[in-house]
């Protein structure tokens, strides 16, 4: 077991975990595999991907970026297109590595599978696993007890398969150092930069030219649609108090009694089990035969126990004899779930079932059931179901109310005054959202729907993700539009007489390089007024005028016979520069703790680009086809 707790507060533990951090990925099961009125996005290997769970992982990325860009930030229509093709390769990719990792005969163990569930922090209370807990979290992800387990050992096994190619790539003794030699290398270095600024004032940009590169970049001087919506919303907390006349004695007892019930639902059980696998070498009739051999025995009296150890093919379980130790609804799938919970008492045996992981006989060793807890200390937490119970019945009819009264009204001042809430109104925002209201996907699509945006009609009910209601339509409305070339032809001259300086500066430093070859750097340089730097036992982190300068130090070429070889590398918007390396001395080798932290760097990235590669290998091989669908259809 101390394995176990090893591997569940190592990667396989945080697998789990960031299934519950990331919303967007647990969507249904029929979000993953299609369903009548939920267009494909792709397909791989035939398993669908739903535009639904597109839309949902799209959206929770885009939130994402959004908050590490900043306050106010937005993302230009090219942009949110390459996210969204970014994020359906991922979901491709991940359909990818399940199909690879079942191929290669990884597996997830029942046992495993229940202990990661069980000692998952997220779904415990008191610091014991909690079957209420445990549903709660689940429907707050679009999952259920019934599903989370086949979803959580799909990305167990993806992640199992990921894992296998990151922690097996290694580094030889010999490629770290001529990695040390190349990382830690000095240079010795004679260089003059040609600046762009100097040419700024002799280069000159024509009409015709500032009109020419405004059509070319058309869309960096195009303004997005926007829309502004007038709002009222609806919120749950405002009918609690409202509720409280609803918590009596009777509705307390009565809640009581549903606790009661929930109670006794929750048992849990402990059972031990023999596993027999179908595999290339085992065909499927064998396994059965094979498990059905094995429950005559247990019927004519043989040691369960003792056939698990000698039998069974969970790695988890048969060394301790097929046990699973206790576990609740939903901790296995299903097939396995009902022939547990349809054993009686204690040493009975199922009969021979099936499920994904292959042939199962099931013994039931014990029941238990938690204690009842007293009318008294549930009191406080009865009071507030009823009372929030009674608030959420007066919220769906307020709704409905309001729902209908906005349906037939022509704006929503009549909605708004009997549903007693203030009309407000959102700024301007564009399809990519903005903050606030504006953030949320549903308001998003309701705002540039054809309804509310071109047939000015109110938009019904929309949940928002707080819980509460709102409906909307347009107060404002400004089309895509083009900025007047007036406006920004100062910001075109500048980009122009920019690119024409440093096309001089490259051209000056061109000809310096022809004249250095045959007079020297010095005498190239005085030639232009400009003054040549030196500066001896560079390394790739010293600080040097430019970034792109430093760079193109260490990709200029060696000096060939002692001669220095004058090359022009390029400043970006600064100018160019004309580098001529005079030394190069091999940097040393890495040693000690260095040398082992190096190493275990390096290996790490190059199982990063091994897992690319065949990500790349694997994607070419299978069958996957995407399908043009639109984030508006």
């Amino acid at each position: 077991m101390q394995a176990f707790r090893e591997m569940v507060r190592g990667w396989l533990g945080k697998t789990l975990l960031a299934l519950l951090a990331i919303p967007f990925v647990f969507v249904g099961l029929e979000s993953y595999f299609g369903s009548s009125g939920d267009p494909e996005v792709a397909s791989v290997n035939g398993t669908a991907i739903s535009k639904s769970l597109l839309d949902r992982a799209v959206d929770n990325q885009r939130q994402q970026l959004l908050a590490r860009m900043g306050e106010g930030a937005t993302l230009t229509p090219e942009q949110q297109a390459e996210l969204r093709n970014r994020v359906l390769d991922n979901l491709i990719e991940r359909e990818l590595l399940l199909g690879s990792a079942e191929g290669a005969g990884y597996r997830v163990s029942e046992q495993t599978l229940q202990k990661l569930i069980r000692d998952t922090p997220t779904f415990q209370a008191d610091g014991k696993f909690s079957p209420e807990r445990y549903a709660q979290v689940l429907s707050q992800i679009g999952e259920s007890p019934s599903t989370f387990p086949e979803r959580a050992r799909q990305e167990i096994l993806a992640a199992q398969r990921v894992g296998g190619w990151l922690q097996s790539a290694f580094i030889t003794s010999a490629e770290l150092d001529m990695l040390a030699r190349l990382d830690n290398q000095q240079r010795d270095v004679e260089y003059v930069v040609v600046p762009a600024e100097r040419f700024l004032a002799t280069v000159a940009v024509t009409p015709a030219e500032i009109d020419a590169y405004y059509r070319k970049e058309a869309r960096r001087f195009t303004l997005p649609e926007q829309v502004s919506v007038a709002y009222i919303q609806l919120a749950r907390d405002r009918f609690v108090k409202e509720a409280a006349s609803a918590v009596t004695e009777d509705a307390i007892k009565a809640r009581y009694e549903e606790r009661l019930k929930a109670l006794a639902a929750g048992e849990e059980r402990q059972a031990s089990h023999i596993l027999i696998t179908v595999s290339d070498k085992v065909s499927d009739a064998q396994a059965k035969a094979k498990a059905d051999a094995l429950a005559r025995q247990v019927a004519e009296g043989a040691d369960f126990a003792a056939l698990a150890k000698a039998n069974s093919q969970d790695p988890g379980s048969a060394a301790t004899g097929g046990d699973l130790g206790y576990a609740g609804k939903g901790m296995f799938v299903p097939e396995f779930e009902q022939a547990l919970f349809a054993l009686k008492q204690a040493g009975d045996v199922s009969p021979v079932i099936k499920t994904p992981f292959g042939y199962h006989l099931i013994k039931l060793t014990d029941i238990r059931a938690s204690a009842a807890p007293s009318l008294a200390s549930l009191r406080g937490e009865l009071e507030n179901e009823v009372r929030q119970a009674r608030a959420d019945e007066l919220y769906g009819q307020a709704v409905e109310k309001v729902d209908a009264l906005v349906y037939e009204a022509a704006d929503l001042q009549e909605p708004a005054a009997s549903a007693g809430a203030a009309i407000q109104t959102t700024p301007l925002f564009t399809r990519q959202g903005s903050d606030g209201l504006a953030g949320e996907r549903k308001v998003i699509e309701a705002a540039f729907s054809d309804d509310v945006l071109l047939e000015g009609k109110n938009s019904g009910g929309i949940t928002l993700a707080d819980g509460s209601t709102v409906w909307l339509r347009v107060a404002k409305h400004e089309k895509e539009r083009r900025v007047p070339l007036a406006e920004v032809t100062e910001v075109i001259t500048g980009k122009l007489k920019q690119d024409k300086a440093v096309a001089e500066a490259r051209k000056l430093a061109e000809s310096m390089v022809k004249t250095a070859g045959k007079d020297g750097l010095a005498a190239a340089a005085a030639a232009q007024g400009l003054r040549v730097a030196a500066q001896a036992g560079i390394t790739r982190r010293t600080e040097m005028p430019s970034q792109e300068l430093l760079r193109d130090i260490f990709r200029a070429p060696h000096p060939v016979n002692g001669k220095p070889q004058a090359t022009v590398v390029g400043l970006g918007a600064g100018g160019a520069a004309v580098v001529a390396v005079t030394a190069v001395k091999p940097g040393a080798v890495f040693a000690g703790n260095e040398r082992l932290s190096t190493q275990s760097m390096v290996a790490e990235n190059r199982g990063q680009q091994e897992l690319q590669d065949m990500l790349a290998w694997l994607r070419a091989e299978a069958d996957v086809e995407k399908t043009a669908v639109s984030a508006e259809q």
